[in-house]
């Protein structure tokens, strides 16, 4: 982990964009710790994107209420029924 300061952000941003794809980088700020930069992949972007959006993770927790209420079913039953409304 490495520790850059907000003027050595300013100064050196691709530089540290390009450690942050290795190993997180801590900025501080007045010497305390204001945010972490870390490097991410395509694919790791679309996944933060769907755990941190509202609407999908509203529909999370209705299934996950919907379960405990009513159960689940085989996913053989699910697969028939899938099948049925495409099909």
């Amino acid at each position: 982990m490495r520790f850059a300061n907000v003027r050595e952000l300013k100064n050196k941003t691709s530089e540290i964009l390009k450690v942050a794809e290795k190993e997180e980088v801590v900025v501080t700020s007045r010497g305390k710790p204001t945010a972490i930069i870390k490097g991410i992949s395509e694919d790791d972007f679309e996944d933060y994107l769907l755990e941190n959006n509202p609407r999908f993770l509203a529909a999370l927790e209705k299934a996950r209420e919907e379960y405990l209420e009513l159960g689940g079913i085989e996913i053989d039953e699910y697969l028939k029924k899938r099948k049925s409304k495409h099909g």
